[in-house]
């Protein structure tokens, strides 16, 4: 096994390496997603400072786009969302890997159902539960970011 001082001195690098590629914030997860999800819908990344969206598409259509990775189960709690003012949401889930394992495109409508207030937070938080990512009235688009920028489960192995 590699030493952990080495490991620790690989993960900063390519942490660094990530965040100069992506150009924006040190959420690596949450900035690789936001480029999927620009790559999958076109359009403009919009002001880090925006609260209510991050993607802008040439129709003029807002997306609002979170992520986590995670490791055993695919229900989690999101970060916040301070506004509705956005379209649809756009949920990507990784494995511990980085692969994307989940995704989906949920209208605004849809998630302000799933939306519980959170008044220390000031806004709104959805878990994503089984319930929330099978929901019908959501497309998914999983095989589209896999084909964008992920690799498959047998890929990796």
């Amino acid at each position: 096994m590699e030493d952990i001082r080495e490991l620790w001195f690989k993960f900063n690098e390519y942490s660094n390496k990530l965040s100069i590629a992506l150009g924006r914030t040190s959420n690596i997860v949450g900035e690789y997603a936001e480029y999927l999800a620009r790559k999958h819908y076109g359009g403009r990344l919009l002001e880090i400072s925006g609260s209510c969206a991050d993607i802008e598409t040439v129709d003029g259509s807002l997306y609002q786009v979170k992520s986590r990775k995670i490791k055993r189960t695919q229900s989690t709690q999101l970060n916040v969302i301070r506004s509705w003012d956005f379209d649809f949401l756009v949920v990507i889930l990784f494995d511990e890997g980085g692969v994307v394992i989940k995704a989906i495109e949920v209208p605004v409508e849809v998630a302000k159902e799933y939306g519980v207030s959170n008044s220390h937070q000031n806004g709104w938080v959805i878990t994503t539960s089984q319930k929330f990512l099978n929901d019908r009235r959501s497309n998914d688009i999983t095989a589209f970011l896999l084909a964008i920028g992920g690799k498959m489960k047998s890929e990796i192995e």
